[in-house]
């Protein structure tokens, strides 16, 4: 997201959310947990929705329903990766990065078991 952002030559703001369906495992529970919501009201706003990964589609799914009752003027998906073999439902993605095979990755963000988020480089666990 940092590297998104300086990219980006707006006026802005940056707000965070956490949502969950890992937790500490590599496969998804099929739940998405809300953990911290937003602090910034974002009614009227134009809103990206920044995302490491899209896999199964059940989180991204769940944050666009979410958000989308919260009245944005517009709102929008980015995602560094993503996994369309593993897609449960199918959900748009406005920017992204790079399609992946299904295979556990970490690393430039994404985290394993909480590790190797500041590694800058992205890798995948054989």
């Amino acid at each position: 997201m940092a590297d998104l952002v300086r990219a980006i030559d707006l006026p802005l703001t940056i707000d965070f959310l956490a949502v969950s369906s890992y937790g500490n495992a590599q496969k998804t529970s099929g739940e998405v947990e809300l953990i911290k919501d937003l602090r910034i009201p974002i009614a009227g706003r134009q809103v990206i929705v920044v995302e490491d990964i899209v896999d199964t589609g059940l989180t991204i799914n769940y944050l666009l329903r979410m958000l989308e009752a919260r009245q944005p003027a517009s709102l929008k998906i980015a995602a560094l990766l993503s996994k369309p073999s593993r897609r449960q439902i199918e959900v748009p993605i406005h920017y992204l990065g790079f399609e992946i095979e299904d295979a556990f990755v970490y690393g430039y963000g994404l985290d394993r078991g909480q590790l190797d988020r500041n590694l800058p480089f992205i890798t995948s666990q054989a």
